[in-house]
């Protein structure tokens, strides 16, 4: 792990040979998303900011991903990466110059808030950043988070993505599953809009476990506990809802493990996927007996031929399936 005495020594050499030539580069170095309030000028009074690391998702940012600086709603710097940036290597920081504005929304404004933002270019996403660091290891480094002319701010940048996932209910029994990992797992805290607005009136898990209301006590009781990955739930509704979600993305692969009987499983892809490809390794083992979906239709055996009839076709995200098994086994989303 790097040092705080060669940290700064690694800071002090790229700052002392941050040449004319370099801030020129740094300028020309165009972004393709984020547009500066001075585009084609060279601005004024800079700030300079310094990125030590950025880590997105749990993952550096990477070449053509930008980082921007706000002031407000205007876009005050903003620098776009040519290579991964190595908090070991100081020539892979990543410098932005903000301009002050002169009074006509061209620049920052003295001591408003600094607001980060993200182009993560592979997913074609702009995100709000969440959490940035101030570095304090020279007393000269600004660390307020605001913007002041001629400071220099050195920075860590981590942001992990909260995604909303959309799920349309209808009136009645709904199978349902996410593919987040929500903010918070506690059944009470994800169902909190249902209950608020009345319209749920019972979910179970596989297992018969619920989060349901005593019209005696007049309190909702959760046996379920947490959100699981893994598992589909069955709610019941008084009427047709469209419901978001908030959290992170499930990681893929994704192994589900199934008991011999019936299971709910979950849909952790964001996209819809065949459903006899996930479930033909059941069959080859010999395990299936029925998989059913909320509407009722089936994937099963035909008594007479023995070919299996696929009545599903496809899993849906935001829906989850019954699935009757023999033995245990297991299916994989990749």
């Amino acid at each position: 792990m790097i040092s705080k005495i060669n940290f700064i020594a690694l800071i002090l050499v790229f700052i002392t040979s941050y040449s004319y030539a370099d801030r020129n580069q740094v300028i020309e170095n165009a972004t393709t998303h984020f547009i500066t309030a001075w585009q084609g000028e060279n601005g004024q009074d800079h700030m300079n900011i310094l990125v030590v690391s950025a880590i997105l998702e749990k993952q550096a940012l990477s070449a053509n991903d930008e980082i921007a600086v706000f002031s407000g709603s205007i876009c005050v710097g903003a620098s776009k990466l040519t290579k991964d940036i190595n908090p070991l290597d100081n020539t892979t920081f990543v410098t932005i110059l903000a301009s002050k504005g002169d009074g006509v929304n061209n620049g920052f404004v003295e001591n408003d808030p600094i607001i980060f933002k993200i182009w993560d270019d592979s997913n074609q996403l702009e995100i709000v950043v969440q959490s940035v660091s101030y570095r304090n290891d020279i007393s000269i480094w600004l660390t307020s988070g605001t913007f002041s002319a001629g400071a220099t701010s050195v920075v860590d940048i981590v942001h992990n993505t909260e995604i909303t996932q959309t799920v349309q209910f209808i009136k009645g029994s709904n199978l349902f599953s996410t593919y987040l990992i929500p903010t918070n797992t506690d059944v009470s805290v994800v169902m909190k809009s249902l209950c608020d607005s009345g319209f749920l009136l019972k979910m179970e898990d596989e297992s018969g476990k619920s989060y349901s209301y005593s019209t005696k006590t007049k309190v909702w009781t959760n046996t379920i506990g947490s959100i699981e990955k893994t598992e589909g739930y069955l709610i019941s509704l008084s009427s047709a809802i469209s419901f978001q979600i908030k959290g992170k993305f499930i990681e893929l692969p994704l192994s589900i493990p199934l008991k011999t009987g019936w299971n709910f499983i979950s849909i952790p892809q964001t996209v819809a996927v065949d459903a006899m490809k996930i479930i033909q390794p059941l069959i080859d083992q010999k395990k299936l007996i029925k998989v059913q979906d909320e509407l009722g239709n089936t994937i099963e055996a035909s008594r007479k031929t023995g070919v299996w009839v696929d009545n599903i076709k496809t899993f849906y995200p935001g829906k989850s399936y019954k699935i009757n098994l023999s033995s245990s086994s297991f299916i994989t989303f990749q």
